[in-house]
């Protein structure tokens, strides 16, 4: 048995869940106007270089702020089957079907929420999910991350650590993702797969020969 590693924004949905979420949520009135005028002004400043992944991450993960988990998962549900299903990568779904015929553990690993990525992860029938912790308290999300954010060496960690724990090496590993954050785990496994690529990872994938995927 091997473990494929699933990237979830941009690899196994064709664009960033947050992208697709956020003017829906702003519009139905899901999130503040504070805090949705802080998400857009945080992603555009992103787009112009004057903030990092990291921030627009973090501005994300505050919108979460002052709700349960059972309703964050029950927004994350309608949100999943309103605008995020239309975005489902079909390459990424025949890849799933693959992996699963080879009889592959199947593993979303993501910087996203894990209740972001719930609904896909169900849907489409995989085994297990990995990704960014936020804190609750007195059973409400305080909208700040627990922990670190599961990118970079990071997520490598993760990977490595439940690839130990099932007795499967690295090496014997595939990961599909479509951002040079993930470089780390994807230097790491046997078989790394760029998925519909921004340009630095393209440009790496095909000055290493790597499997390039794209979402059509």
């Amino acid at each position: 048995m091997s473990i494929a590693f699933l990237d979830f924004d941009g690899t196994l949905l064709t664009r960033d869940s947050g992208r697709i979420c956020a003017l829906p949520s702003i519009r139905r009135g899901l999130l503040g106007p504070r805090t949705g005028a802080r998400l857009v002004g945080t992603y555009f400043l992103h787009l112009l270089g004057l903030a990092s992944r990291a921030h627009v991450q973090h501005a994300g993960f505050a919108c979460y702020t002052g709700r349960t988990l059972d309703e964050l998962r029950a927004l994350m549900q309608e949100l999943h089957e309103v605008h995020m299903r239309p975005h489902v990568s079909p390459a990424m779904r025949a890849r799933v079907d693959e992996h699963r015929k080879a009889g592959d553990h199947l593993v979303v690993i993501t910087a996203s929420a894990f209740f972001f990525a719930e609904p896909l992860v169900r849907e489409l029938g995989l085994d297990e999910l990995l990704g960014t912790q936020v804190g609750f308290v007195d059973g409400r999300c305080t909208g700040l991350v627990d922990g670190e954010i599961l990118e970079g060496p990071l997520k490598l960690a993760a990977a490595q650590k439940l690839a130990e724990a099932r007795g499967v090496k690295l090496a014997d590993c595939a990961f599909y993702s479509d951002h040079v954050a993930d470089l780390p785990l994807l230097e790491a496994v046997g078989r790394p797969f760029a998925v519909g690529p921004h340009a630095p990872l393209a440009a790496i994938a095909r000055a290493r020969g790597w499997t390039v995927v794209p979402h059509g």
